[in-house]
């Protein structure tokens, strides 16, 4: 079955606790996990998470990897809070098979104007519109409001 048609079972978390569930996830059948983060800096995210720490984030993101899980992060840009970090998300998905997906929290043209490699993908993709460049592993999306 091509990696489109499979059945898809998300769940959405902050991933706080991923690292400890996610061999439990998928032997239930979770095939995707979206994480909500904002930033990707680790004392901003202290900061505006109050006080918990990035890193079991990043643990939990890679070991449900490694448990072969689809990895989409959702990320809320906000102007002067973390609007500086479009290009390391951006980053991610040239290293790994991710989707990082902007929510409507900041005009997406000025989002897409620092990064302006960005291919539009064909394909239903629900209610993402979904990008890419050509030499990245994982897409960008902009979530429609």
């Amino acid at each position: 079955m091509k990696d489109d048609q499979r059945e898809k079972k998300t769940i959405v978390t902050d991933g706080q606790d991923l690292e400890q569930k996610a061999t439990e996830l998928k032997k239930n059948g979770v095939t995707d996990v979206t994480v909500v983060i904002n930033t990707i800096n680790y004392t901003r995210y202290k900061e505006s998470n109050d006080g918990k720490q990035l890193q079991p984030v990043i643990d939990g993101i890679n070991k449900a990897v490694g448990e072969g899980l689809h990895i989409r992060l959702d990320v809320g840009l906000e102007e002067g809070f973390n609007d500086d970090e479009v290009l390391d998300f951006l980053q991610l998905t040239l290293m790994h098979k991710y989707d990082v997906v902007f929510l409507p929290t900041m005009d997406y043209n000025k989002i897409k104007a620092k990064m302006p490699g960005l291919r539009k993908n064909d394909g239903d993709f629900g209610d993402v519109e979904m990008y890419k460049y050509a030499v990245a592993k994982g897409r960008i999306g902009f979530l429609k409001d």
